[in-house]
């Protein structure tokens, strides 16, 4: 099976931050869970990290002073 995927360099990802982040928390959830033998403790893990997959998902905001707008202009070459 072949799978297609774009490599190109340069391209950023978007809503990285946040995707880390509920991946970090479902992960932490999912142990617990696992630990305490909690399964709603399990289920709440799998909706965070759903929700993290999702985000792959949501347009890019275009940097109108959100969070990493700043960078995206300062990370360009500029010609003069």
């Amino acid at each position: 099976m072949l799978i297609l995927l774009d490599r190109r360099r340069g391209r950023e990802v978007g809503h990285l931050d946040w995707r880390v982040r509920l991946f970090a928390a479902g992960a932490v959830l999912a142990l617990v869970g696992m630990y305490f033998r909690a399964r709603w403790i399990i289920w709440i893990a799998i909706g965070v990290l759903l929700a993290g997959f999702f985000l792959r998902f949501l347009p890019e905001d275009g940097g109108d002073g959100g969070d990493g707008g700043e960078e995206d202009e300062d990370a360009s070459p500029k010609r003069e």
